[in-house]
């Protein structure tokens, strides 16, 4: 199957619905691949060919090529906003979608549908002549744009991204991690790498506060009560809190790393971006959080604390070494900056910058 005839800068853009794909195969195309979020663990992130997440809360040099691309296969991915921004592809851009569902391909203006199963998609897909000049662009952005940027880091506290940097040091071959919202996916999407079997898996763009502790509790299950490391929030881990006795009553080895920013960041970040009052986001504002180290120890996990990095280095491998619930809570900074495309005021009017052009703006 030709699928990229006429095509100077093509990307592959995998998503979720690929998962019964030979997904390897796309790495051995010679095309530079990209993925969603839900389909970030479908392909080795190590290999040279794969260039990242792009979206809202993107990274640099994955939006980038995707912005300079004349031409996006997706497969299994349906480009939501919350992938390809506000703006969407470019219109000189060539979107070919392959989707079982023609009534999804048709919710992005010109696309091209081939509806199909990605399964044999890919099986069939035939590999292009791709101009070493657009693997070379590519490449250069990478370097350009690392996956770990420096400039976010406040000393007082201990960087969320920095930290994810860390924990990927520790992860297992087959790590299985489940992830709630805000700090906790944003980083792990923006930072660590994965590579087969391991898994990421979260709720992708929907945002649902508090899924991320039933879900490492239904994760642990299929994996016949298997090992799992849940990435929380302080303020999602308010939402589903009884859920820490049901990890100790099935005694399911759950390991939960929570970051503790003093309430709502992303929120708070939001109201900071748009000018308003920080309104119902921390403690000064009238939400206020329990010390989790006490009450998961009160409840009878082992837990620590991190608030220096030598806390962090002596916390994560015991950690993982765990055999049982354990939980660590790392405090980070509450005015923490992220990765997104975030909206600038010109005129008194809310726009979007250039898709790459996340904040911080870059020149």
């Amino acid at each position: 199957m030709r699928l990229f005839e006429n095509a100077h800068k093509p990307v592959i853009l995998l998503g979720n619905g690929a998962r019964n794909a030979d997904c390897a195969k796309l790495l051995r195309l010679g095309v530079p691949v990209l993925s969603s979020w839900m389909g970030c663990d479908l392909v080795d992130n190590f290999h040279p060919l794969y260039f990242g997440r792009p979206g809202i809360y993107g990274q640099r040099c994955a939006n980038k090529i995707l912005w300079e691309a004349d031409y996006v296969l997706a497969i299994g991915n349906r480009c939501s906003i919350w992938n390809i921004g506000y703006e969407g592809f470019r219109p000189s851009q060539r979107i070919v979608m392959v989707d079982v569902d023609e009534a999804e391909v048709k919710k992005i203006k010109g696309a091209i549908p081939i509806l199909h199963d990605a399964a044999r998609v890919v099986a069939e897909l035939e590999a292009p002549k791709v101009s070493p000049a657009w693997i070379s662009a590519c490449s250069n952005w990478r370097v350009a744009y690392p996956w770990l940027e420096n400039s976010m880091q406040n000393a007082d506290y201990i960087s969320p991204y920095t930290f994810m940097w860390e924990l990927q040091k520790h992860l297992r071959e087959d790590e299985c991690i489940v992830a709630d919202v805000g700090t906790a996916n944003v980083c792990a999407q923006q930072v660590l790498r994965l590579k087969p079997p391991q898994r990421l898996m979260s709720s992708g763009g929907l945002g649902e506060m508090g899924c991320g502790l039933p879900g490492a509790i239904g994760a642990s299950f299929a994996l016949d009560k298997g090992e799992v490391l849940c990435l929380e929030c302080d303020g999602s881990m308010m939402m589903n809190l009884q859920e820490l006795q049901t990890i100790l009553h099935h005694k399911l080895p759950i390991k939960i790393i929570v970051f503790s920013n003093d309430g709502y960041a992303m929120i708070r970040r939001s109201q900071q971006v748009l000018g308003y009052k920080e309104t119902g986001v921390g403690r000064d504002n009238g939400v206020s959080m329990p010390s989790f180290r006490k009450l998961a120890h009160a409840m009878g996990f082992m837990a620590a604390e991190c608030r220096e990095w030598p806390d962090v280095w002596k916390a994560l491998p015991t950690l993982f070494a765990a055999k049982e619930p354990a939980l660590i809570e790392v405090f980070t900074d509450p005015n923490q900056t992220f990765l997104k495309l975030n909206p600038v005021m010109v005129d008194g009017k809310a726009t979007s910058p250039e898709f790459w052009n996340l904040s911080p703006i870059t020149k």
